[in-house]
């Protein structure tokens, strides 16, 4: 897939204009704050890991509830992160949350519409993209998933 280099604040601008109806729908704010944050990466997998992030923050989250994604770029990295203050994985489930049709809450999944997919291409499209994805959870209080793009590679 041809490369390019992206503006992961830009494209995540892109991603929070077309959930802002499903976030207002919820009662979810959407924020976004950071650095330009460029990568050299494939843009279409970059565009799906920060829709799938956003999408699953907003549809988790609780009424009144937040999400905030931040890109932040170092020397010779970009971090993007998305947190929520939804529901929250435990910790038995947060290392399985990006295998294949993996649903932690089943019930809810059946209501959203949910595959159990769009972690497991998350965690592929970082893959891809030479990055690292990390989970920080709490139950009850929220979600923060990290993606960390080494821009040397």
């Amino acid at each position: 897939m041809p490369r390019e280099d992206v503006t992961l604040k830009v494209l995540s601008e892109e991603v929070c204009e077309t959930l802002a109806d499903a976030a207002k729908l919820k009662d979810v704010s959407l924020e976004l704050t950071g650095d330009d944050g460029v990568v050299n990466g494939v843009r279409r997998l970059l565009y799906e890991i920060v829709y799938n992030l956003c999408d699953n923050a907003i549809k988790y989250n609780k009424p009144g509830g937040s999400v905030k994604v931040n890109v932040a770029q170092k020397l010779g990295e970009v971090l993007l992160s998305v947190q929520d203050t939804g529901i929250g994985i435990s910790p038995e489930h947060q290392d399985k949350v990006f295998e294949r049709f993996y649903r932690v809450d089943k019930s809810h999944s059946k209501q959203s519409g949910g595959t159990g997919l769009g972690l497991s291409i998350v965690k592929h499209a970082v893959q891809y993209n030479h990055g690292k994805i990390t989970v920080e959870s709490e139950l009850n209080k929220g979600t923060t998933i990290s993606v960390l793009f080494d821009t040397r590679a």
